[in-house]
């Protein structure tokens, strides 16, 4: 109401100052009658009224374009302006002795005024400057996230379908003309808008292994019988017991062998028994920095050829990567809050399923190595500084194979000559954090690296005390801080 008020007493003034200028230059010195300059300016919002106040009786008035202002004499010093659709018109004034007196430039535009109130109730901390071009409205300023800036270019919209424009775009063009308006967007989204994402990927891996295995082979012949027994494999070459070839008895890791020989009797023996410990551990902690809405990869491994064979004998090298991989797309949504689509990956070469590739026309094999991988895709949403666990594993197995002869393998004591039995357990304990950090960059000088304070061995450090740093060089320190 102040503000309203405040403009109809500028508006006086100028037009009590026009109109006194415009009774003396109505007519120059060589007679001609000429139209003068606009003296005011009056903004009335689309399907809104103004009541402007004369500092003068007016008998005549004319409008310039009655489809864009309506007007009404109420009193001699009232005028009544309706605006019916958005553009610039103007308004002429005639005293009571038909002098042209005053001429005011009406622009009928949005309701400005509503739709800053209304941006202002809903982001109050947000500074968005409203501005009418013809039939668009132009938002400008800076505001805190991307969010923000889709819904002040919704609330404008609002406000364009009363006129009945319902256009969005970022760029005006000009060469589209007046018959539609639009949202011209210059908000600009400030704060910060690097995000750094922390990767945290934590795995312990147990294994244990028992295994007994016994293998033996017996012959033992007379003159007219041949006997024997087995438990390696045996073959019979031509058919005949005479021909007895044992298979060969293996050892592959600990074990106990035996073996005894006479005139008409042979036996082999070899007992392999063995117990096995196993404990990985695995710690990466990988680190990204991307603008929001950029998307950023990083992989720290490397990769392994693939051979592939194609037509003709000819066979292609495709390359797999392995290693720490991380993939994510943050985008920052005000208040701190990050959204980020993660795509994590930890792989590393195995040789528990190796793949051999080999060609008939050539003797040359290739060994492809297996990967063991563990990966995790996720869309999460955090505040500034959170950690979350995006994925996490416990896992238990356990294998145990016997192998026997029927019924001897099952006599006490003596059975274990007709056996042998394996036990494999494992254990696996894994998860993945992630933690988002909006990034600032800061001064060279606050930044510690590894190498800071690596410092070459002289001759004494290497060959007298094997030393692989020198004197003072890095101890137990690792990583790099960021102060």
């Amino acid at each position: 109401m102040k503000v309203s008020v405040l403009k109809n007493l500028m508006l006086y003034l100028m037009l009590a100052v026009g109109m006194a200028g415009t009774a003396m230059a109505q007519s120059g010195r060589d007679g001609i009658e000429r139209t003068p300059e606009p003296t005011a300016e009056l903004e009335v919002p689309l399907y809104k009224s103004r009541v402007l106040s004369l500092p003068s009786s007016i008998k005549r008035i004319s409008v310039g374009s009655p489809d864009i202002a309506d007007l009404l004499l109420l009193r001699s010093t009232e005028l009544y302006v309706l605006g019916k659709d958005l553009g610039t018109t103007n308004v002429l004034l005639w005293d009571a002795n038909d002098i042209l007196i005053a001429v005011v430039s009406v622009e009928v535009t949005h309701d400005l005024e509503g739709l800053k109130k209304k941006l202002h109730d809903l982001m109050p901390n947000e500074a968005i400057e409203v501005r009418a071009a013809q039939r668009s409205i132009v938002l400008s300023g800076t505001v805190s996230s991307p969010t923000n800036v889709t819904a002040a270019v919704a609330i404008a919209k609002g406000y364009l379908a009363e006129a009945g424009t319902a256009k969005e775009t970022e760029v005006f063009d000009q060469s589209q003309g007046g018959e539609s308006g639009e949202v011209i967007n210059l908000l600009q989204v400030g704060g910060a808008q690097q995000v750094m994402l922390e990767v945290k990927v934590a795995e312990i891996s147990r294994r244990e292994l028992r295994k007994f295995d016994m293998q033996f082979n017996a012959l033992l012949t007379s003159s007219r019988w041949t006997s024997g027994a087995t438990n390696g494999g045996t073959t019979f070459p031509g058919g005949l017991i005479e021909n007895f070839t044992p298979n060969d008895l293996i050892i592959e890791d600990k074990g106990l062998f035996a073996g005894l020989a006479t005139n008409d009797f042979l036996i082999n023996l070899t007992l392999e028994a063995a117990k096995e410990n196993g404990l990985a551990k695995i710690l990466a902690e990988p680190n990204l920095t991307t603008l929001s809405g950029q998307e950023a990869k990083f992989l720290s491994g490397g990769e392994f050829p693939i051979p592939v064979p194609q037509g003709n004998d000819s066979v292609t090298i495709e390359f797999k990567e392995f290693g720490v991989g991380v993939g994510f797309l943050p985008v920052v949504l005000g208040n701190g809050r990050i959204n980020m689509v993660l795509n994590i990956s930890v792989s590393e070469l195995t040789n528990l399923s190796n793949v051999e590739v080999s060609s008939d026309s050539s003797s040359t094999s290739f060994l492809v190595p297996s990967l063991s991988k563990r990966s995790a895709n996720a869309t999460v949403e955090l505040m500034d500084g959170q950690t979350i666990g995006i994925a996490g594993l416990l896992n238990e197995n356990m294998r145990e194979v016997i192998n026997k002869f029927p019924g001897l393998g099952d006599i006490p004591i003596l059975g274990h000559l007709f056996r042998s039995q394996e036990y494999v357990k494992g254990e696996t304990e894994l998860v993945i954090l992630v933690t988002p950090h909006l990034a600032k960059p800061i001064a060279p000088n606050d930044i510690k690296l590894p190498t800071d304070n690596f410092v070459d061995p002289n001759d004494a450090d290497f060959y007298l005390w094997g030393r692989l740093e020198g004197a003072g060089g890095t101890t137990s320190d690792f990583g790099h801080d960021l102060d």
